[in-house]
Formats: structure tokens, sequence, C-alpha cells
């Protein structure tokens, strides 16, 4: 993203970028934008929830990338790289006995999970070469786009699911996850690129947080998981049933209470519910049949979260029955990206008022 070239209008000699706004534009998608002198947000004024003047615009915003082959070349190479990065990983697992013989289909499903990592970078790029535009104009248009990946990624997906035998629905979920990651990573992107009047500081921005929310949390929330682990109070389960993979699923509770060590991740996975690999990851695990031991790691989030009555039943000697409802791993993770992504969207748009307001001076 740093060293592109800046068809905002802002590093240039004698450009001032508050006093131009981008028209169309591009990632290493499309031709050089072009460049008005009207400021941004202060062209014709949108009709409030006019959906139509709301979509023209964000078709103005995507129409350069659709007719542009750079745009679904970084398209194919996302779906290449996710494809290529789980094979290479199940093959490795196998060679060196990390994975039982014959679970060709955990291709299928972490393929899944780094296409929704692909889809999030590339939306976070994509939206900070179009970063003009109302909020719900550019989350359209991250949509939009988000649709184009999807809908390649879909056939790929499938394909390689009915050749390994993979879940087939994972296809859907997939769809769904891809278009949502590029809306809200657009919105990162578009933030980051408004809060600098320079592409350089904007793109270390854009970079801290893709690399925050694609690696950094969870290596976080790996070194924060040691210090969770501390003493509580368990009393005997009994009644117990299992699912087919050997978890506990319900019990009931027995006898006084005796000191246990437990782990309450559950303070510190929700930092690891926004990565979008992950994320997806929680759904494909949910899919996937309980015997896998690939969709089983998948899941693993959603435990993780659950905290410590997963792995120690009758902890305060409460039974399965008087346990709250699990919050789904993907629904936190979306409601925390949405918050990261208007919390870019704003601040960029009020550090960008407040320059222009600068450039015109008093009065």
């Amino acid at each position: 993203m740093a060293g592109l070239p800046d068809h905002t209008g802002g590093s240039g000699p004698g450009w001032n970028e508050p006093e131009y706004e981008v028209i169309g534009g591009g990632m290493i998608d499309d031709q050089p934008s072009k460049v008005t002198d009207r400021k941004p947000g202060t062209g014709p004024p949108l009709a409030s929830g006019n959906f139509s003047v709301t979509a023209g615009e964000a078709w103005r915003n995507t129409r350069e990338s659709f007719t542009s082959w750079w745009f679904w070349l970084a398209c194919a190479l996302g779906i290449a790289l996710a494809w290529g990065i789980a094979a290479a990983l199940v093959a490795w697992a196998e060679s060196s006995g990390g994975f039982e013989a014959g679970v060709a289909n955990a291709v299928h499903l972490l393929m899944a999970a780094f296409l929704a990592l692909s889809a999030a970078v590339l939306g976070a790029v994509w939206g900070f070469r179009h970063p003009n535009g109302s909020v719900p104009s550019l989350l359209l248009a991250g949509a939009m786009r988000g649709v184009a990946l999807a809908v390649p990624a879909c056939a790929v997906l499938m394909v390689v699911g009915f050749n390994v035998g993979g879940p087939i629905a994972l296809a859907g979920a997939a769809v769904v996850v891809i278009v949502l990651e590029v809306a809200l990573f657009g919105l990162i992107g578009a933030g980051s690129r408004r809060c600098f009047a320079k592409v350089m500081p904007a793109g270390v921005l854009a970079v801290v947080l893709m690399a925050f929310l694609c690696i950094g949390n969870v290596a976080v929330t790996v070194l924060l998981l040691p210090a969770t682990t501390g003493t509580g109070q368990a009393s005997v389960p009994v009644n117990v049933e299992r699912d087919d993979s050997g978890r506990i699923t319900a019990y009931e509770c027995v006898g006084n209470l005796r000191p246990v060590e437990v782990a309450h991740t559950d303070r510190v996975a929700w930092l690891a519910t926004t990565n979008p690999a992950l994320l997806l990851g929680s759904v494909g695990g949910e899919l996937a049949p309980t015997d896998n031991p690939i969709g089983w790691m998948l899941s693993g989030l959603q435990w993780a979260a659950d905290g410590p009555s997963r792995e120690v039943p009758c902890l305060s000697g409460e039974s399965s029955d008087g346990l709250a409802p699990s919050m789904p791993v993907a629904l936190t993770g979306l409601v925390l990206q949405a918050a990261l992504a208007a919390l870019a969207i704003m601040s960029g748009r009020w550090l960008a008022d407040r320059r222009a307001a600068a450039s015109s001076g008093p009065g």
C-alpha cells in the first residue's frame, strides 16, 4: 500500500488534498483516477434514505475495478493463495505425522478460512484506493467487490469440496463471510486513507490495522492465555452425555465443591474472534463432521470463548442446563470488526474535515 501512486491528490507539489475529490480510482486494479476541484462532501446532496443515489455512487466507485484485469488478477491470486497454503499445510502435517492419513477434506476447510483472510486483505487495499464517498456508498461498494471475489471463490471451493469430500455447505457460508469481510475491511482501508493527507502514513496505519486483525490478535491471545489459569471450585458431574467426538454436552452436578485448576480463556478469546481466518474457521468447524480432527480444531475458538465450563463440568456446582447460551464466535467477531471499521471511517472523516477547514482559512 505504501509506495503506490497517490490518486487522491495529497502528495504532489501544489496539490492540496482537501480541495480535490477522487472520481473512480483503483487498487492495483485500474487506470489513474480522475480528479475534480470539488471538495469531498460538497457535491450534490444525497437524499436521505435514497438507495438509488447511494447505489449509483457505489457503482461509480467500483466501475473501473470491474473493467480492469488487475482487479480480477488480484481476485484470482487471492483464491489461488488460499488453496495453495491450505494444501501445503495439510501435506506438511501429513508428512510429519500431524494428521491421520486420509484427512484430505482438511484442505477444503482450511482453504475456506484462508479465503476469508484473502478477502480481508484485498478489501482493505481496495478501500484504501477508493476512499471517497459516503459511508453507505463505501459499504455498498465494498459489498459489490466482495460479491465479485466471492462468486469465483465459491466455485473453486465447491470443486475442491467435491474432490476431497468436504462439507459443500461451507461454500455458502464462505460467500457470506467473504462479502462481509471485503466490505468491513474496505471501510478500515478507506478510513485509514482519510486520516492523513499523505499516502505513506495512511498506508502505515492501514498495514498496522490489517496486521493486528489478521495476525497480531491471535499472537496476543496466545501470549495472554497462560495468565488466565487460576483456581476455581467444582463438584462432581453425573449423567454425563457426550457427542460423537467424545466432548461433554450435558451433565448434572452432585456433591460438595472442591478446588480445581481452571483456565478462563473467555477473558482473552474475544480478541482472536476478529481474525478473518478464525472467524470463518469457526463456521467451518460447525459444518464439519464432529469426528473430523480439523473441524474440531476450527471450532476450538468457540470453546475457548465459552470459557472454563466447557472443560471443567460443574464449575461452581452449576449443571449444564444452568449455563447461559453461547455467543457465536462469528457474530462476536463481526460486531468487533464493524466497531473498528466505524471508528476508522469516522476518525478519517473528522480528520479530513479538519484539514479542509484549516486549508480554507478563517472566515
